[in-house]
């Protein structure tokens, strides 16, 4: 039902002048892998779209995996957008506080966390039960029995593997099928060499900060990064500590151009992150925050300067979290 819903959405489509596709703001890699994949199945369609987002990439291995794959991003100031431009969010939603409100008007939201499409949109398909986005291209692509070509494999699988952990997290069956098909086409050298080079050198300090900051309650580990610690960097360093055994939960924070950023994860299925922080955020009108039930991120607001952000953040989470 939903793969006809995108044939008739595409129908729509035609004659627009312009689409956008446009990934989260901050992408990661999944964002990025699946905003490529579906602007080449629009040009197979016989539209001529663009991809675009806002923000900036701070992880060297995004940088690579554009770099590498010589995926065209177009930042949206540099394609004057207008307000009769179709805009396609891809693993993100409209409305979200982490997807700009550009120019034009959103048609379409792809995206795979617990979020609600508004009703002005013409289409929507939201599958929180998948690991990443990317598995819904790689069914996208299926259902119009177009081949996947290897940049475009390397691409998502690089995505799915990024947003599933390497799939030990969060994996669904339509995950597993999309794994095995985009290994069969993918350059696997280049998808290896991309997850594996995740950091800089300059980037391993911020381990020592992690571990002088970091206090351990039961099962859950606090910690505050350095002033401009990469936001992305965040999910990398809580990553990192839920390889230890007797930690369970992460709730990690840094201050960058003047918001605070937050990083949780989750291996206990009676903590969902993605409710706690929109909670702790949403509900006290402090910032913002969503995810999902394992992985979820928030930004307090510039407003609240704080002159000790370890206590604030630790207040403002830990009544939400269940710890044993």
């Amino acid at each position: 039902m939903i793969l006809s819903n995108f044939e008739t959405f595409l129908e729509r489509l035609r004659g627009c002048e312009r689409i956008i596709v446009q990934a989260h703001d901050f992408p990661d890699h999944d964002a990025i892998a699946s905003a490529y994949a579906l602007a080449y199945l629009l040009r197979k369609k016989g539209f001529s779209p663009f991809i675009s987002y806002q923000g900036y990439i701070d992880r060297v291995s995004l940088r690579n995996l554009i770099g590498w794959l010589d995926i065209p991003t177009v930042k949206p100031h540099q394609l004057s957008l207008k307000p009769n431009d179709k805009i396609i969010v891809v693993d993100g939603c409209t409305g979200e506080k982490n997807v700009a409100d550009l120019p034009g008007l959103e048609v379409g939201v792809i995206d795979h966390h617990q979020v609600k499409a508004p009703e002005f949109v013409w289409y929507s398909d939201i599958r929180p039960d998948y690991g990443s986005t990317a598995t819904i291209m790689v069914e996208y692509f299926n259902h119009f029995s177009i081949d996947i070509p290897k940049k475009i494999a390397t691409a998502l699988l690089v995505g799915l593997t990024f947003d599933t952990a390497s799939f030990t997290r969060a994996v669904s069956t339509a995950d597993i099928r999309a794994l095995l098909q985009l290994q069969s086409k993918a350059d696997m050298q280049l998808v290896n060499r991309i997850c594996r080079n995740q950091l800089e050198f300059h980037e391993l300090k911020l381990f020592d900060a992690l571990l002088a900051t970091m206090k351990r309650e039961k099962n859950c580990a606090f910690a505050v990064l350095p002033d401009g610690c990469p936001k992305n960097m965040l999910g990398v360093l809580g990553d990192f500590l839920l390889g230890v055994d007797e930690i369970d939960l992460v709730v990690l924070s840094a201050r960058s151009r003047e918001k605070t950023f937050l990083s949780l994860r989750s291996e206990c299925s009676k903590n969902n992150v993605a409710n706690i922080v929109r909670s702790a955020l949403n509900n006290s009108g402090v910032g913002f925050g969503g995810g999902h039930a394992h992985m979820a991120g928030g930004i307090i607001n510039e407003m609240y300067q704080l002159s000790d952000e370890f206590d604030y953040v630790y207040k403002l989470i830990r009544p939400q979290l269940i710890l044993s």
